[in-house]
């Protein structure tokens, strides 16, 4: 991935109104309120809502080279609402696909970077006065069994007002053109799966996957989803608006860990059922052990 393209990708990222339309786009897009529940051996002991906020974009267009997929999401927190905590999460993938198969990949994020492993810890970064904070970049390309990754941490802005976004742009340039391509961390033999975006619509999408894989940071992973129909879910976002009278919703539990073993990670989506376009509903994970986050979308 050339400096060109790592500029292009955080230019298209983080700045409002760069997207390009396209003839025959079919583009859908929604937005979250962030609620959040602190919890404490696995029980909740506070909750507050409206901490935050995220999108969801799932777009696709055709091209000489087939249908292009591009999928987005980006979570984020506000600081007056979340004790002062600043936290920013972005992810882009972008496909190449034919009638069978993802034939070529690539994908780019960018996160604050959140060390923190206890709720004590947690607690100490809140009300943070310092005017910048540690950013982990990272892209990645996916073309048959060919696999590259590169990551990079810096420094930019705590405070992400829009006259310092293309300050962040820069310092997330700077360090990503700097960093090598890591080898995969396992063996690449035949097609490598897609990245997680991708193989998680993919799941959510058709019923009958009960198990599939995906690549994220050169490492592989296995992903698992089970469907339920909710009639409760159905009738609250038909009453707010959400869906269309007569629609369905379906609860997808998924868990991911990674292929050679480790923690699982559990997480919760609600889709409307039958979407030709699955963006989901409701967005409920547990990042930390000691945080719940739910993504409520907005009317």
């Amino acid at each position: 991935m050339t400096r060109r393209t790592v500029t292009q990708l955080l230019a298209c990222a983080l700045l409002p109104g760069m997207r390009r339309g396209n003839a025959g786009d079919l583009t859908m897009t929604r937005r979250y309120r962030a609620d959040a529940q602190i919890l404490l051996l696995s029980l909740p002991i506070l909750h507050r809502t409206g901490v935050g906020g995220g999108s969801v974009s799932w777009r696709e267009w055709r091209e000489a080279s087939g249908l292009i997929r591009q999928l987005e999401f980006t979570g984020y927190s506000s600081p007056e609402r979340a004790a002062g905590l600043n936290r920013l999460g972005f992810i882009r993938e972008r496909s190449c696909r034919d009638d069978q198969a993802v034939r070529e990949s690539s994908y780019f994020g960018v996160m604050t970077a959140s060390p923190e492993e206890s709720a004590e810890e947690a607690h100490k970064a809140l009300h943070s006065t310092a005017a910048e904070t540690t950013y982990t970049a990272i892209h990645g390309r996916i073309a048959g069994s060919q696999v590259e990754t590169a990551t990079a941490h810096f420094t930019g802005p705590a405070r992400l007002s829009p006259e310092r976004r293309s300050e962040l742009i820069a310092r997330a340039e700077q360090a990503l053109a700097a960093a090598p391509n890591r080898p995969p961390e396992f063996a690449t033999t035949g097609a490598v799966p897609a990245p997680f975006l991708h193989a998680l619509a993919d799941a959510v999408g058709a019923s009958n996957r009960g198990e599939s894989q995906y690549v994220y940071g050169g490492r592989l992973y296995r992903l698992w989803v089970k469907h339920v129909e909710d009639t409760k879910a159905a009738a609250y976002f038909r009453e707010r608006g959400i869906i269309r009278q007569g629609a369905g919703v379906i609860r997808v539990a998924g868990k991911v860990r990674r292929a050679a073993g480790g923690k699982e990670t559990e997480f919760r989506l609600w889709v409307e059922q039958g979407a030709a376009q699955p963006v989901p509903l409701r967005i409920d994970f547990q990042p930390k052990s000691y945080l719940r986050l739910v993504f409520e979308a907005e009317a």
